[in-house]
């Protein structure tokens, strides 16, 4: 009895300890000896009776048994994705967020940064919040506002840009109105720009003749002519150049009398006006704007005054200051030339291009040379 007490107790203890194991090593272990899992079974045995004095251990079905692996639960499924108590970071503000972001703002030159960051964007997204700032408390905020709108020809926004032209308080505000209207080209902003030319500011005044002349906006041309005996000369040299360029034939015998006044800038304007209006009525007074003691700048837009109008008079002139130092005047000497060069300009322009070293002449003088070479080559029958 004792002999048969121990070899049940022995047995129990081995399958005690195989079982506990196979739970730290993470298999599963089965009762089964070797020879039970590697024959059929074909009869179910009576269940043991329970041995006095014996403790049986019960061991857990394979189903319920746990594998123990080296990752808690459900990590294996969430690899890759963050953690449930991590908060993942917020998203990074783009330059538009934070620009929209700070015409909110308390600080005024912070709303006024907003706006300038939206202008410099020219991001169409832009547009109502650069609209919804027109009405800022603040003036440099507003200026802001209507550059921006300016930059992206915002047409949607000229009513209410017409609008400040006339009423807002500020002349820096009603300038910049003015200047961007430019830029918009909204033929109905045209009345407001007419009373603009009446403003007690003269920077809008100046401001509101150049974009009715932009617009080629012809009800303006009475009241821009009536301008032209203004005492102020920046107000007649305005007139003279928004006249030119409605190709305002009205007014030309006025322009042609400003060719021999005493400011040189209203007589630069006059001759430019002049080749813009492209009357040939005017050339014998141009021409008298060539003499060698006339200022450089006003005798090199005469000859292209007159080459716009076919007349070569010009051409000694442009040959002078081709060759001249001053970038601006060579420019306008060597278009001149592509105007209306014959076959010795050709040949001159030809010999600068051998002998010019730097790059920006260079290509200057290559661009003129192209242009003749298309004009004077007979077109192919």
């Amino acid at each position: 009895m004792k002999l048969k007490n121990m070899t049940g107790f022995t047995v129990s203890s081995v399958f005690a300890f195989a079982i506990l194991a196979g739970a730290q090593t993470g298999t599963v272990v089965s009762t089964r000896t070797s020879a039970q899992t590697q024959a059929p079974v074909h009869k179910t045995k009576p269940a043991l009776k329970k041995k006095p004095g014996v403790q049986t251990i019960q061991t857990k079905p394979a189903a319920v048994i746990k594998k123990v692996t080296s990752e808690p639960a459900g990590v294996k499924a969430n690899r890759g994705r963050p953690p449930a108590n991590v908060v993942p970071p917020t998203a990074v503000a783009t330059p538009f967020d934070e620009a929209v972001a700070k015409l909110s703002a308390a600080e005024p030159g912070v709303r006024r940064q907003g706006a300038d960051s939206l202008s410099q964007s020219r991001d169409p997204r832009g547009m109502p919040y650069l609209i919804a700032a027109l009405k800022d408390e603040n003036a440099q905020v507003r200026v802001a506002a209507v550059d921006g709108l300016g930059m992206l020809s915002a047409i949607e926004a000229a009513p209410q840009l017409a609008e400040m032209l006339t009423t807002d308080k500020e002349p820096t505000v009603r300038q910049a109105v003015a200047i961007s209207l430019s830029y918009i080209m909204a033929p109905t902003s045209g009345p407001a720009l007419l009373k603009a030319l009446n403003d007690t500011s003269t920077a809008v005044k100046y401001a509101a003749a150049h974009t009715l002349g932009a617009m080629k906006y012809a009800p303006a041309e009475d009241q821009l002519i009536s301008m032209l005996a203004d005492t102020d000369a920046g107000s007649r040299r305005v007139a003279i150049a928004a006249l030119g360029d409605l190709q305002s034939k009205k007014a030309e015998q006025t322009v042609i009398k400003m060719l021999a006044d005493n400011d040189k800038y209203i007589r630069l304007e006059a001759v430019r006006a002049l080749g813009n209006i492209g009357d040939k009525s005017a050339l014998d007074e141009l021409k008298k704007n060539l003499n060698p003691n006339e200022d450089p700048a006003v005798r090199v837009e005469t000859a292209l005054a007159l080459s716009k109008m076919d007349d070569k008079s010009g051409l000694d002139t442009a040959y002078e200051f081709a060759k001249s130092s001053d970038l601006s005047l060579k420019s306008q000497a060597l278009n001149v030339i592509g105007n209306i060069g014959d076959e010795h300009s050709l040949g001159f322009i030809e010999e600068m291009f051998a002998a010019e070293k730097d790059p920006t002449s260079k290509g200057m003088l290559d661009f003129i040379r192209q242009r003749l070479i298309a004009r004077l080559t007979p077109p192919a029958k």
